[in-house]
């Protein structure tokens, strides 16, 4: 499963707004997390995005689309934020 992890900018908590998502391929679904507000979710993709390697930015886009407009269902898929060195 890719994963990508972006903050929105919007300040939820100290953090601003951190999300995290994955494209679940077997289940043909994004996974996502809101870190900052605890909010797990799935959201289906339809056939169009088999097969089509989705980028970070279409990941992101299609996530806080769908996510704004409250178009998810609930996941018990918890994902973690991974800390970026920059030694």
């Amino acid at each position: 499963m890719k994963k990508v992890q972006w903050n929105t900018g919007r300040q939820y908590d100290a953090h601003g707004q951190r999300m995290v998502a994955v494209v679940d391929e077997a289940n043909n679904q994004l996974l996502f997390h809101d870190l900052s507000r605890g909010i797990p979710g799935a959201i289906p993709l339809g056939d169009y995005a088999l097969g089509r390697g989705l980028d970070k930015y279409a990941i992101e886009q299609l996530v806080m689309a769908n996510y704004n407009f409250g178009n998810y269902s609930h996941s018990f898929e918890l994902l973690e934020w991974e800390e970026v060195s920059h030694a």
